[in-house]
């Protein structure tokens, strides 16, 4: 099972402030272990929103907005992120518990979630049917 580990931005990582190199240290061999174990499919940093867009589409139809950042880190924005190909949440959750955590920088918020399995859905005999409803009405 995948499983994405998602880094919340903080003040510090908007502002585009570094790490120290300890913790940089410490996040590679975090990584490396990772890759030892065989579970590591993606190990991502994102670039402060400022130099991304936001694009929301009107709930009724009609055009995108598009609007430049930089957004509020309070909006939830990430920072990062790893993929992991992992046996169970139990087993993600002890990898995501020994991750190394910057200190001085407030609080390290992570969000743990299993990715959908395209291939178990395509094979579900109700979302089959339920498909092939929708492409009769339309």
């Amino acid at each position: 099972m995948r499983f994405l580990l998602m880094f919340k931005s903080t003040a510090f990582s908007e502002a585009g402030v570094n790490y120290d190199q300890d913790f940089a240290a410490r996040r590679a061999a975090y990584a490396k272990s990772l890759a030892n174990a065989g579970i590591l499919l993606a190990d991502e940093s994102l670039l402060p929103s400022s130099s991304g867009l936001r694009i929301t589409f009107p709930p009724n139809g009609g055009g995108a907005n598009v609007a430049a950042g930089p957004f509020a880190a309070e909006s939830g924005l990430m920072e990062g992120f790893l993929i992991l190909d992992a046996r169970s949440m139990d087993e993600a959750t002890e990898w995501a518990l020994k991750l190394p955590v910057p200190k001085g920088r407030g609080e390290v918020a992570i969000e743990l979630r299993q990715l959908a399995d395209p291939a178990a859905t395509y094979h579900d005999p109700i979302l089959m049917a339920m498909e092939t409803n929708l492409r009769e009405h339309f």
